[in-house]
Order: structure tokens, then C-alpha cells, then sequence
């Protein structure tokens, strides 16, 4: 024997990535299903040429081709995957939002195997149509966002969790019957309104757009980020801004109003050029902790983070103290495990380390039940900036 001293290299002692999906987007929307791409087909693109590969044109379809435009127009967005399925103009929102429809929102998602994040659903129907209720927007709208909730919440209960934006549809932009969104309780879902056209479309892939190219923690209206890529926002066939060219020239004048109401759609700030997101609110009072689009993807993936870490230790054998309770060795381990993966997966969306607590008075022996309680503390947004200005005079003492 040679006298020597071998090293061998550990692999896997450090933790590694978790992949979340942050930014995957699905959209499901009204399609022909006349051309190579049928209607509840699903598919996955990822950009506008590859998207008129598979049938998505201007000739046969219209509204899906402006969706795949608008969404790969947002900076950020090359290369990123989409995907997208056509519905039948007769089918409701109300229906393809539901869970037990193996038809609607929940067969993109399937399609995904659970790597959308964010989708969206939109419904233009057939010449000829009339809401069930003469309101400023189609009742099929504000129908659908109690099934979109129980859908987006037994995603997250499956640990695939996804938000569900739903484009509002305006019936009739005079109508005064105005639903209000902030005063619903569904957090997962949010509607989105206007159209970079007056076309009586949604541009949900400005919106889906932004969210692609933006982390989980950015509020997809943030100025820094830019303008949007539109010189246009209409209500109906109405501008949301005037036309100084045509100062007589009817335009959209309450749109502040729709979005203190709690609606995603596109504002503008004098002295500032261009249009911008003007908030991410979901259906819900601005009390909740998850009323922002921001903040429930935060929550998706640090919900996904720790399912991923903890799922490592099922049925893994602890060691126990002299009254068979937890070693504190192994409550510190446990708990060192989840902080070291939020802070290396998502340091970035939290406002420092998360905090956690096992309790280590637990009776595992005899029920072999562990309850973790975990706090993720969210980012702060400045959404409102009241400035004291004044001049200054250094003679004044007062």
C-alpha cells in the first residue's frame, strides 16, 4: 500500500435553483378554428413568426394574431414561451372558467403541466349577441370571476398556482351600470380593460406582455420601466385621452374612476411621455394581503419554493430529544432549510429573510405531523407621493 491522501468532491450539499415559471403566460381567447390551428387546440409559441407557423394569422385569426403581436411587443418579452388556445364565440366566460369544463382555462393549463403562472381569458361573441344584463360591460364578465377563483385556487392547492385575468369586455361604453372589482373577495382573479384599437377587443397581450418581462415582486405599471409600446387606449370605440387636434371629439373622461374601482387598464402622467399599466389590482378590497397582481406572484412562488424544499423530507426519519420531541438540531436544520432556499431562489421579490418558527413541543411520534409556520415579507410600492414644496429662505427661523 502507497501511503496517500485522496479527495473526493460531494456534489449536491449547497442547494441549487428551484425553477418557478415566473413569467409563463397562457391565454385562452375567440378563435375561427377554420384554418391548421382548430379551436381547443392548445399550443406553445414563442414568438409572432412561430406563432403564424402554426396558424395564428392575420387572415384567419384576427384576434389571436393582435394578442401574439401586442404580447411580443412588450420589451423583454424574445423568446419567451406563450401558450395560447382558441375557443368558439359561443362559448361563455362564465364556462371557461369552470373547473369541471374540460374545454376552458383548465385545459391550457393541463396543457402546461403546470407552468403558466399568469393567464388570461377572453371571449369576443358572434354578431348578433345581447348580455343577459344591459350593463357598461358584458354581465358574462363579472359572472365568471367567482368560477375563476375556485379554478385558480385548486391550482394552488395542486401546487401549480396561477393568477386569472379576465378581459372585461365592454357592451356598451355609455351605459352608467358600472361593476365595481374592488368589491368582490376573488384575490386570484383581476379584469382587464380597453383596447389599444377601437376595436371592441381587450389587449390582454399588452398586459400578459409586461408580466412576461417583469419579476414576480415588479408592479407591471412601474413608470421606470417604460412606456408601453401604444400611442392608443380606447373604451369602446372612445379614446381615453382627447384628441388636441379635435378638441370637440368624444372621449372616455372617467377613467379614473374605473381604476380607483379597482380595474387593470392603461393611464397616462402629464409631463411624462407615453401610456402606462395603470396598476395591478385583483377583485378584491385593497385590504387583503394578495389585492395586488404583485403580490399573489410573490406568494405562487414562494408557495412552489417551499412545497419543492420540504417534499425532500417526507417520510425522512428525525431525531428526538430525551421526551421524544424534536432535537433542536433538527428544528434549526428544518428551519435553516426553507430560509436558505426563499434566499436563494427569490432574495430579490422579499424584503429580507423570510421567518420561520417550528415549534418543538410537537408531538411527532405520535402523529408524525410537522406545522411550520413561514412569513414572507412583501415589497412596498409607492403608488402615491405627496410633496411639501415651497420655497426657501434662510433668513426665516420659522
Amino acid at each position: 500500500m502507497i501511503p496517500a491522501v485522496n479527495v473526493t468532491l460531494v456534489n449536491g450539499q449547497i442547494g441549487g435553483s428551484i425553477g418557478t415559471n415566473d413569467n409563463t403566460c397562457g391565454m385562452v381567447l375567440t378563435g375561427a378554428g377554420t384554418g391548421t390551428l382548430p379551436l381547443l387546440a392548445p399550443i406553445k409559441v414563442v414568438s409572432v413568426v412561430d406563432a403564424i407557423s402554426q396558424g395564428v394569422t392575420l387572415a384567419v385569426e384576427p384576434e389571436a394574431y393582435k394578442f401574439v403581436n401586442e404580447f411580443y411587443s412588450i420589451p423583454g418579452t424574445f423568446g419567451v414561451g406563450l401558450y395560447l388556445m382558441l375557443a368558439a364565440d359561443t362559448t361563455t366566460l362564465v364556462s371557461l372558467c369552470d373547473g369541471t369544463v374540460s374545454t376552458g382555462v383548465k385545459k391550457l393549463a393541463d396543457f402546461a403541466q403546470g407552468a403558466i403562472r399568469v393567464m388570461g381569458v377572453s371571449r369576443t361573441p358572434g354578431v348578433g349577441y345581447t348580455p343577459p344584463t344591459a350593463k357598461f360591460l358584458d354581465s358574462d364578465v363579472f359572472a365568471a370571476i367567482p368560477n375563476a377563483q375556485i379554478l385558480a385556487q385548486a391550482a394552488f392547492n395542486a401546487h401549480t398556482p396561477y393568477r386569472i385575468l379576465i378581459a372585461a369586455r365592454i357592451n356598451d361604453v355609455a351605459n352608467v351600470t358600472i361593476d365595481t372589482p374592488n368589491t368582490q373577495t376573488d384575490n386570484k382573479v383581476g379584469l382587464v380593460l380597453g383596447s389599444s384599437l377601437p376595436d371592441g377587443l381587450t389587449s390582454m397581450g399588452i398586459i400578459l406582455g409586461r408580466v412576461a418581462a417583469t419579476a414576480p415582486q415588479v408592479n407591471i405599471g412601474r413608470v421606470a420601466d417604460g412606456a408601453l409600446p401604444v400611442t392608443s387606449w380606447f373604451l369602446g370605440d372612445l379614446p381615453i385621452l382627447p384628441d388636441l387636434s379635435n378638441p370637440t371629439a368624444p372621449w372616455y373622461e372617467q377613467i379614473s374612476q374605473l381604476i380607483n374601482s379597482g380595474f387593470i387598464t392603461v393611464t397616462n402622467y402629464p409631463q411624462v411621455a407615453g401610456l402606462f399599466i395603470s396598476d395591478d389590482p385583483m377583485a378584491v378590497a385593497a385590504s387583503d394581503d394578495y389585492c395586488s397582481l404583485a403580490n399573489g406572484r410573490v406568494i405562487d412562488k414562494a408557495s412552489i419554493v417551499t412545497y419543492k424544499t420540504y417534499t425532500q423530507n417526507i417520510n425522512d426519519d428525525v431525531d428526538l430529544d430525551s421526551n421524544n420531541l424534536l432535537a433542536p438540531v433538527v428544528v434549526a436544520a428544518l428551519e435553516d432549510e426553507i430560509t436558505n432556499a426563499l434566499n436563494l431562489n427569490m432574495a430579490a421579490s422579499m424584503s429580507g429573510d423570510a421567518i420561520v418558527y417550528i415549534d418543538p413541543s410537537q408531538p411527532i411520534v405520535s402523529t408524525s405531523l410537522l406545522n411550520i409556520t413561514l412569513r414572507v415579507q412583501p415589497k412596498g410600492y409607492l403608488k402615491i407621493i405627496d410633496v411639501n414644496l415651497g420655497f426657501n429662505n434662510p433668513l426665516n427661523t420659522n
